[in-house]
């Protein structure tokens, strides 16, 4: 059995964050790094604020992924303490978690 999945795979599936049941979406985007040439996260959607809210992406790093199935991706983040950290692959481009 092959362990390998397609990132077109992965965008039709729902994500789930087990640690409080969030529905995040689908997969929008992956962050590969250059340097080691692998995948090192997932990028969900934002979550849509109100009209004049500027929300960013959520990134999910590949190690927080629990288990991928057949139309869900359960993943586990936990809330940061500061809302406005980032994770240092992104360069500030999505957030940790919202």
């Amino acid at each position: 059995m092959c362990d390998d999945i397609s990132f077109c795979e992965l965008r039709k599936k729902e994500v789930v964050n087990a640690s409080d049941g969030t529905k995040l979406g689908h997969i929008v985007d992956m962050i590969i790094s250059i340097e080691t040439k692998r995948a090192i996260g997932l990028i969900a959607p934002a979550k849509k604020g109100g009209l004049f809210s500027k929300e960013q992406d959520v990134f999910i790093p590949l190690d927080s992924i629990i288990k991928i199935g057949s139309d869900v991706i359960l993943i586990d983040l936990c809330a940061p303490t500061d809302k406005k950290e980032k994770h240092n692959d992104c360069k500030g481009s999505c957030k940790l978690y919202e």
